[in-house]
């Protein structure tokens, strides 16, 4: 077993430190992932499940660990690209284009599904 592993770059970029050991990996996936989608989120990008697969290329995680480690990863990046959207800190026409890559066609609805399980109101709506 190695005592540390290093996160691929775009992931990296994103936490303190260089290496992890086996224990905290999976937390600072999801964390860094978070940032991550986040930031993809204000440039209206969203990565599919094999790019962010293809991060890990090259890296040597154990096959015990690399499935979960890639989950919680994307569902870190997920996560912070769907709190990016319904935040109400990018401006309407960013969040448009990101929840369109996020969710294709469907975009409205989902963004408005996203938006009331976080209990933010449309915008333009106050609380009643």
């Amino acid at each position: 077993m190695k005592d540390g592993y290093r996160l691929p770059d775009e992931l990296a970029r994103h936490t303190p430190g260089g290496t992890f050991a086996p224990e905290d990996l999976r937390d600072v996936c999801k964390k860094a992932g978070e940032e991550l989608g986040g930031e993809d989120a204000a440039e209206a990008r969203f990565r599919s499940a094999a790019a962010m697969v293809a991060l890990w290329r090259g890296l040597d995680l154990p096959a015990w660990e690399a499935p979960y480690v890639l989950r919680d990863a994307r569902l870190g990046y997920i996560n912070g690209y769907d709190m990016a959207l319904v935040s109400g800190g990018m401006p309407t026409e960013v969040t448009d284009r990101a929840a369109e890559a996020r969710w294709g066609e469907d975009w409205p609805k989902r963004l408005e599904a996203a938006r009331k399980r976080a209990g933010k109101p449309r915008e333009g709506e106050g609380r009643t």
